[in-house]
């Protein structure tokens, strides 16, 4: 019955945490009860391991069923959306054919859990980078999964306009200066001045800042927020930074130098040739896009995740939430700051 449902017992070094109140499980179980999202007892939730801007939960319900919750961190970065924006990405992306875990509902009663959380089907599969940068026991075929993820991206970059403005209104005049300047203001809003990202920054905005073109953009298109099953992607992940966007910032971003988990010569995602990635974009949008032509999207993409790593180090610094891996974010800048000026070369 629901209400004898009871957390997963956390074991020392099993990297999962319970629910901590019990009464939120009882709660939880009937709002999903009611909502027609389990038919049956849950059996546990526990904490999944990553998510350092949000939290994600394991349900695993009693007829052998999973799915995730996912709800805020203890602190969030001024670029993060909220919850429900979320939630209407996540709907919009797999309404329109994308590859995510199916949304189930969303919840702003603050009295279930104590905070805002949707729901989404549980998917199988490995996404830490490193790993998959570098084990071919996961990723057996390198080309084969660079190919796919460039076409998956273009699968995402061909929704119609009409069905993204029903998200996120009116493309802008230019995504690309309009990205720019949402970077600007998120590194004026730090505490300390940064004027080699800012020298960088204007820089790429002197060169990119005027195109023009405007897709639905995943707006972290990464190798760590996909997930990989047996050599092929099962879901792209993490949709609270899509919007509009220039489709040259998203391939940007996931050849970037910074999410390569060390492969220097894997261009695409640090998991496979850029050639493949970019053969399977062109598959699915009809584009060619030639390596040459992300480099300054690629200093824009260190600049981008060197101003996150700012904030999630800001984050560890006032207190808000204490964690190692958001204290070491802030030791990445330097160098994020360098790969970004020798790819515009301004050494």
């Amino acid at each position: 019955m629901l209400h004898e449902m009871v957390a997963t017992v956390a074991k020392s070094g099993s990297g999962v945490t319970p629910l901590p109140e019990p009464g939120a499980l009882v709660r939880l179980g009937r709002w999903l009860s009611g909502r027609d999202i389990i038919r049956s007892d849950v059996a546990c939730v526990s904490k999944l391991s990553g998510g350092a801007i949000q939290e994600n939960w394991r349900i695993d319900t009693g007829d052998g069923t999973s799915y995730v919750l996912r709800t805020d961190a203890d602190a969030a970065i001024p670029t993060s959306c909220t919850r429900k924006e979320e939630y209407e990405r996540y709907s919009l992306a797999s309404r329109l054919g994308a590859r995510v875990a199916r949304p189930h509902g969303f919840c702003d009663d603050l009295s279930i859990i104590g905070k805002p959380f949707f729901i989404l089907d549980f998917v199988s599969g490995m996404t830490a980078g490193h790993i998959l940068a570098k084990s071919d026991a996961h990723v057996p075929d390198r080309h084969a999964l660079a190919v796919e993820l460039g076409e998956l991206l273009g699968v995402i970059h061909r929704v119609p306009a009409p069905d993204v403005e029903t998200v996120f209104g009116a493309a802008p005049r230019s995504a690309a200066s309009a990205s720019i300047a949402h970077i600007r203001s998120q590194l004026d809003a730090l505490p300390d001045a940064h004027p080699a990202l800012e020298l960088c920054l204007r820089e790429v905005e002197v060169r990119v800042g005027g195109a023009s073109q405007a897709v639905f953009s995943h707006g972290d298109y990464r190798t760590g927020n996909y997930m990989v099953d047996g050599g092929h992607v099962t879901a792209i992940l993490d949709w609270e930074f899509s919007g509009w966007g220039h489709p040259y910032e998203d391939l940007g971003w996931f050849t970037a130098p910074c999410w390569r988990f060390g492969r220097a010569e894997l261009a695409g995602g640090g998991v496979g040739p850029v050639e493949g990635f970019l053969d399977g974009y062109q598959a699915a949008t009809g584009s060619r896009v030639e390596p040459s032509e992300l480099v300054d999207w690629q200093a824009l993409a260190q600049v981008k995740w060197a101003v996150i790593a700012l904030h999630q180090a800001q984050r560890h610094a006032s207190g808000a939430q204490r964690s190692l891996e958001l204290a070491l974010s802030g030791r990445l800048v330097s160098g994020l700051a360098l790969e970004a000026m020798n790819l515009l070369e301004m050494r």
